[in-house]
């Protein structure tokens, strides 16, 4: 029976050795010792294929010594006695190499210890994986170990020739190589995979004229249909443990899944696929799942207990479970950081108050002065220095956007305010807030300043009447600049027809916001078309339909914001903190959106209205740093009454809702108005006021005084909720001024000229 290519090259001089210049280059130290016969028991860590199982031999050849060699994955006990009663009984040397180690137990390696304790037998264990967590301390101490190096491309290049020139003297032609990288990166570094694949290439590939001209294109086609017999244990053992990873990295646990069984078929370690699950939990998950590592580390060790096929099972469970995962890469990113900066600004002095002092005279330097031990102080923590002066302040670890991460970035902020810059990202509520049409997003409150923008059929509602309104705006959503709003409106009727009792009315809309802290501006300009028609004997009952559409235009910078407390839109859940952020975004779309009311006017004093709007019907796609999403539909509802008390007294309760997926806001109240009346249709002046409480949020106050044809009202919303803490008992401030530039005396009710009748 021939002998595979990869045992004929085996090198028999040191000369003939390629790589491991560190070991195996003049004067390096296990060439030293080979050279003087002074050899120890001794353990090859490396990857395969890099000259381990060749090496061995060559010790053995060399130093004239008895070579037995044993298998980790077929041999045991027994195996390992009968060599040792061999050793015994010999009057040489005996060399024992014992491949794959790392797969002993600690029973098989304890029974290795008196002999290479006593020198019976020189051991050479070769393992692919860390001695220092896979061999036994006994043991490992007894031996030296030498750590292989990856071939380097030199190193393959040169075995690839020395191959050809055996197979061109073999075969008795030439060989022409046209291209070689096909064949490095089908071996994956291995020299034994690169022996094999030149072999089966030469061998099947047809000589012209005494050439076997051997090229990319043949080299990929052969190899893949003849992989098993060059690639017996792992099925392009490198590749696949590739897409193993990243399938869990990028949350498929289908192929995850898939990936790992062709590893296990292929004959894979099953506690190698557990180990680098290990490695992919503190990686590729980190702080977003704490949890994953401790799974995948109990994995490791269920699988080095029970063994296959049954490991098959915690392993599928714990692949599934990573990539299903959240993903954080913030730990790695944060130990590279920290590298790097150590190797920029080298050995930094501890600074001298976190320094032990066990000594008088550290204690004289200084040592250990000015400490403020943590659990002294409320919260369990103070605020003072821990890096050295010159990289003071420096933030390696940067929490990522996730829930669990997003705790961790808020706790930090609250503890150290600006000196990390761990800013709270800004929970949009799914899009609710500045990505959204800002008038569209105005909370219960605005129903007193731009009602047009509410509820687009509330334009021209007012038979008779051209109303304009002018409103400024200030909310206090972070803790230093103020979210700025600048609005205007005005609408009408353009068309009445008395007979029909029903009228077309037109309406346009102007907002201006600036959010200081978070680097965000909007403008909108909108239009609204509503048509109202008076139903009943008495025209007691009116009815209206409206529509809005407009452009906007958004611009946010992301990398200038700074902010200090998470918002969502008046439903703070402590258990979603935050979705999205922005990036630098500038954005110009089309919105549109409907509305329907109707009132009912029993008498002179009482009015009712029910109403209802969807905005966003265009669902424009916004952008984010993660990802893309449509803009949600939001749906509002409201109900406004008047119910008169007495001739200069009237109650007026209120609620409002609106929903945007799984966000919503529910607000609900009362104002108080005093009166004074001309006749029965027309009001002189009118004060009132009013307490509104948005559910979970805010509590809004108002206050409006009339004057004929003039309105001014005041707003405050202040936070109310405990959960956001940044901007507890702070708020915003409103004032609008409206005025009625033309009236119309009427005489039925119903129609009556002052649309506070209804505010």
């Amino acid at each position: 029976m021939q002998k595979p290519l990869a045992e004929i090259l085996r090198p028999k001089t040191l000369d003939s050795y390629i790589g491991q210049e560190h070991l195996m280059g003049p004067g390096a130290v296990l060439r030293t010792a080979i050279e003087n016969d002074s050899i120890r028991s001794m353990i090859f860590w490396g990857p395969p294929g890099v000259g381990k199982t060749t090496l061995a031999l060559l010790i053995a050849e060399l130093t004239g010594s008895e070579f037995h060699m044993l298998s980790a994955i077929s041999s045991g006990v027994k195996d390992i006695r009968d060599v040792i009663e061999k050793a015994k009984k010999s009057e040489h040397r005996s060399l024992l190499f014992i491949d794959e180690i790392h797969r002993f137990s600690k029973a098989q390696q304890d029974s290795l210890l008196g002999a290479v304790e006593q020198g019976i037998v020189t051991l050479i264990g070769a393992t692919t994986e860390n001695p220092s967590f896979e061999v036994i301390s006994p043991l490992l101490s007894r031996c030296q170990v030498y750590v292989l190096k990856n071939l380097t491309k030199q190193n393959l290049e040169t075995i690839l020739q020395t191959a050809i020139d055996y197979l061109e003297k073999e075969l008795k032609c030439r060989i022409e190589l046209e291209d070689t990288e096909a064949l490095l990166r089908i071996s994956g570094g291995d020299a034994r995979k690169l022996i094999n694949a030149i072999e089966l290439v030469t061998f099947m590939a047809q000589p012209e004229n005494g050439v076997i001209r051997i090229s990319r294109a043949l080299v990929i086609r052969i190899i893949q249909q003849n992989l098993a017999i060059y690639d017996k244990k792992g099925e392009q053992h490198y590749d696949i443990i590739s897409a193993f990873i990243k399938s869990m990295r990028g949350s498929d646990p289908n192929a995850a899944v898939y990936w790992m069984a062709r590893m296990l078929i292929g004959g894979e370690d099953p506690l190698f696929i557990a180990r680098r699950m290990v490695i992919l939990a503190s990686e590729d998950i980190g702080n977003a799942n704490p949890n994953a590592l401790l799974l995948a580390n109990n994995c490791f060790q269920a699988v080095n207990v029970i063994g296959m096929p049954e490991a098959r099972i915690p392993l599928a469970q714990t692949a599934i479970y990573l990539a299903c995962s959240p993903k954080s890469n913030s730990a790695i990113m944060a130990i590279d950081s920290a590298y790097a900066l150590v190797k920029q600004t080298g050995d930094q002095p501890v600074p001298l108050h976190i320094r032990n002092a066990p000594t008088n005279l550290m204690k004289e330097l200084g040592y250990h002065q000015g400490y403020q031990y943590a659990h002294d102080y409320e919260n369990n923590f103070v605020n003072q220095e821990f890096l050295p002066d010159i990289i003071r302040g420096a933030k390696l670890y940067e929490p990522q956007n996730n829930p669990r991460e997003n705790e961790l970035r808020k706790y930090l902020r609250n503890c150290w305010r600006d000196k990390y810059k761990y800013i709270m990202l800004l929970l949009v509520g799914l899009l609710c807030f500045f990505n959204s049409i800002s008038a569209q997003n105005y909370h219960f409150s605005q129903f007193y300043t731009q009602p047009i923008s509410l509820n687009p059929a509330l334009t021209g509602a007012f038979d008779g009447i051209v109303r304009g309104n002018i409103t400024q705006r200030t909310q206090w959503l972070s803790v230093t600049e103020p979210f700025l709003t600048i609005g205007a409106d005005v609408d009408g009727a353009i068309y009445k027809n008395n007979r029909r009792q029903e009228l077309i009315g037109i309406g346009a809309n102007f907002n201006a916001d600036k959010a200081g802290d978070v680097a965000y501006t909007s403008y909108q300009a909108m239009v609204s078309l509503s048509y109202i028609k008076y139903i009943g004997r008495q025209n007691r009952h009116k009815i209206g339909l409206g529509f809005y559409g407009g452009f906007i235009n958004n611009v946010f910078d992301y990398y200038a914001a700074h902010w200090d407390e998470q918002y969502q839109n008046g439903a703070f859940d402590p258990h979603y903190p935050a979705s999205d952020i922005f990036d630098n975004t500038k954005q110009f779309f089309f919105d549109c959106g409907a509305g329907l009311f109707w009132s009912f006017t029993p008498n002179k004093t009482n009015t009712f209205q029910l109403g209802a709007s969807a905005s966003h019907l265009n669902r424009p796609v916004e952008s984010f740093r993660n990802s893309s999403s449509r803009l949600p539909i939001k749906y509002s509802a409201h109900f406004i009454s008047k119910i008169g008390l007495t001739r200069t007294l009237a109650l007026e309760p209120m609620a409002y809702a609106a929903w945007q997926r799984k966000f919503s806001e529910y607000a609900f109240g009362c104002n108080i108005e005093y009166f004074q009346k001309k006749n029965s249709y027309t009001t002189v002046f009118s004060l009132g006021g009013g307490l509104f409480y948005r559910w979970n949020d805010a509590i809004v106050a108002d206050l409006f005084f009339d004057w004929q044809n003039l309105r001014l009202a005041v707003c405050y919303d202040f936070n109310a909720s405990p959960w956001i803490i940044a901007t507890h008992m702070r708020g915003g401030f409103e004032v609008s001024l409206s005025y009625i530039f033309r009236r119309k005396t009427v005489t039925r009710l119903g129609k009556e000229p002052c649309p506070y009748d209804l505010m």
